[in-house]
């Protein structure tokens, strides 16, 4: 199995495209921005037009979109659940059942438009993060919170877990898949029984890989204090980040889509 291929949030590709030389702040805000959207529309042509938008912004990522569907593929089962809890709750017109389970057309419309936000979420995330490498977005995050008034040490420090977080996803993504190709070279089976079975194989699994983030916080934590890092306290930024007219443009094109989706409202 290989699951650093399927998990994107937390990656960085590297290209020279419009999405990628634009300030992280702007990247940030648009984010923001579509997931306000996403629980604002209604209807189909709204969603259409917003998955639209998304595509767009994937292309002019000029990441492969290949990269994209591996990241919904790595969170299937989230997916699979909310259709689940969603298929079988609501009213309406009773459209299948069986047994003490009921699917309504209300259940089915709601579940539609639940599933397409998480979808839309996901994509939005990884434009975000394929990108934006975890450095400048942890600086773009930073400066937006100071902008707000946010005190620096409290700044500093929250971009500070954002950037490492997203640092550790593939790494702790490689480390798990290390850990189970050496669990299956000493006879382990990860996909064989049933769900109480697969439940107690992946012990073998879970254990070494939550040592192993132990291991490599405080490792982390060593070579931070070797290189006397005190937070906020006297740093200065090699990089400037300044807004640029494209930059000025993206944002109000970001606010001007809030307005065409709320207006029909």
């Amino acid at each position: 199995m290989n699951f650093l291929g399927n998990i994107t949030i937390g990656q960085y590709v590297p290209r020279d495209s419009f999405l990628h030389n634009l300030d992280p702040r702007t990247k940030i805000i648009f984010n923001l921005v579509l997931i306000t959207v996403v629980f604002l529309i209604k209807n189909f042509y709204q969603y259409a037009f917003f998955g639209g938008v998304i595509l767009v912004m994937m292309v002019l990522s000029r990441v492969p979109l290949s990269h994209y569907f591996r990241g919904l593929k790595a969170l299937w089962m989230l997916i699979a659940l909310t259709v689940v809890f969603q298929i079988f709750s609501g009213g309406g017109h009773v459209m299948y059942s069986f047994w003490v389970f009921k699917i309504t057309d209300v259940a089915v419309y709601n579940t539609v438009f639940i599933t397409l936000r998480l979808v839309f979420i996901i994509l939005a995330a990884s434009v975000l993060t394929l990108t934006t490498s975890p450095i400048r977005l942890a600086d773009g995050l930073e400066s937006l919170m100071r902008t707000f008034r946010v005190p620096k040490e409290w700044s500093h420090d929250f971009s500070m877990m954002i950037s490492i977080a997203f640092r550790f996803i593939p790494v702790l993504a490689i480390e798990a898949e290390h850990v189970m190709r050496a669990q299956l070279s000493r006879g382990a089976r990860f996909d064989r029984g049933g769900l109480i079975q697969r439940a107690k194989g992946m012990i073998p699994l879970l254990i070494p890989l939550f040592v192993g983030a132990v291991r490599m916080a405080d490792e982390l934590a060593i070579a931070m204090e070797a290189r006397c890092y005190r937070g906020a306290e006297g740093r200065t930024k090699y990089k400037q980040l300044n807004l640029k007219k494209s930059d000025c443009a993206f944002i109000i094109a970001s606010f001007a889509m809030i307005l065409v989706v709320i207006l029909p409202l």
